[in-house]
């Protein structure tokens, strides 16, 4: 918290309980569960994460489309959870907290859990809850909750020690739907000095009141994303990484005060490419998603990438990124696309293994002009893990 100063004077009843659910994990994680540690073995672990992220829009275009019912300037940091910020300082659009909970009750069985709470709904979520069976030592059978890993950095987003943003760039990251219920089969092997993983998995996922609806519609919503497939493969050879994925769904949409029910054919595929040569490193991800809504006679499609170059300097990271999402309709008169760049410096600082501080400007740049405006964003954050 050591971004909080005098400036500022209060903060919302649901940050408040954010803040208080996080203060209340910890101490479970370091006396209740603390008598049952000292008898662990390795078949029980428990690890958590804080990201404590604060910012605020410092120049905006006040005449941009409202965002969230709320006049701009503003802009919209986390599409996926509604993390919006506007002009005056606020923890609330990106802070969070989680713990995980893994327990291996035989040599290839185990379960593993993670529960969140956000700035924006401090209600503990249910992120992660499923069971691993190896079937040998290559093959893994997994089935519950988890993440869609429909991106690089899917199944760690939220660990913001785990990258050199303050966050992972909203361009790509942020759609209605995140999770999944259902199973996958995963796949681990290496052929020399390349290492292989891959996976294909499947389910599927209805959630009442998606926070990414709210940024566009203050009424009652329901999101469901039935007969989810698809397979994601990961090679890593010394420096260099590349992950691709493939993802389709049956997605429907309503919004029960307007009387609005949508249903789209869903396609998606991403490419990552990244490179660390020690010093240096190099990230860069694209992906396509695409949503046909062949019953009303129109389709978009929505490209999107991710470049970015930092260099390691001791305890410090300094790191540039260029963004870009641009969405592309097959009739404009029945879907107005947006479309959107970002330019971003941000600095790392480690304070340890465990934790560390990242500050970030950020330049968006509303290129359709239908959705927020043009924005200049300051952000602070502490992330740590435990």
């Amino acid at each position: 918290m050591i971004f909080v100063h005098s400036r500022i004077k209060r903060f919302s009843i649901r940050l408040q309980r954010f803040v208080y659910l996080a203060s209340v994990s910890f101490v479970l994680v370091n006396s209740h569960i603390s008598t049952a540690l000292a008898q662990e073995t390795t078949d029980f672990k428990i690890t958590g994460f804080v990201s404590l992220t604060g910012g605020k829009v410092i120049q905006g275009d006040v005449n941009g489309v409202p965002i969230a019912g709320a006049n701009c300037p503003c802009y919209t940091a986390d599409w996926g959870n509604a993390g919006v910020y506007r002009d005056n300082f606020s923890l609330k659009p990106e802070s969070r907290a989680g713990i995980q909970f893994n327990y291996k009750p035989s040599a290839n069985l185990s379960l593993v859990s993670q529960i969140v709470v956000r700035g924006t709904d401090s209600t503990p979520n249910i992120q992660w809850a499923y069971a691993g069976y190896k079937l040998d030592k290559h093959w893994e059978v997994q089935v519950g909750r988890k993440r869609i890993p429909l991106y690089y950095y899917s199944d760690f987003q939220d660990i913001g020690l785990s990258y050199p943003w303050v966050s992972t760039p909203p361009e790509l990251y942020g759609w209605e739907v995140t999770n999944f219920n259902g199973a996958s089969l995963r796949y681990n092997n290496s052929f020399g000095d390349t290492n292989l993983s891959a996976s294909i998995f499947g389910g599927s996922e209805k959630t009442k009141d998606p926070l990414y609806l709210t940024l566009y519609y203050p009424n009652k919503s329901e999101v469901s994303w039935k007969s989810i497939i698809g397979t994601d493969v990961e090679l890593n050879n010394g420096p260099l990484t590349v992950r691709g994925v493939y993802m389709q769904a049956n997605a429907r949409s309503q919004v029960f005060d307007l009387k609005q029910d949508q249903t789209a054919k869903l396609s998606a595929f991403g490419v990552a490419v990244n490179l660390d040569l020690d010093k240096w490193f190099i990230l860069s991800e694209v992906t396509q998603l695409r949503r046909d809504f062949s019953a009303s006679g129109y389709s978009y499609k929505a490209p999107a990438f991710t470049l970015g170059a930092g260099v390691h300097l001791g305890e410090w990271t300094p790191f540039l990124n260029y963004a870009e999402y641009k969405e592309k309709s097959s009739d404009q008169a029945k879907y107005v696309p947006q479309s959107y760049k970002r330019l971003s410096l941000s600095l790392k600082y480690e304070l340890d293994a465990s934790s560390a501080i990242k500050t970030q400007i950020d330049r968006h740049t509303d290129i359709t002009k239908n959705f927020g405006g043009d924005a200049t964003v300051l952000r602070l954050s502490y992330d740590r893990v435990f």
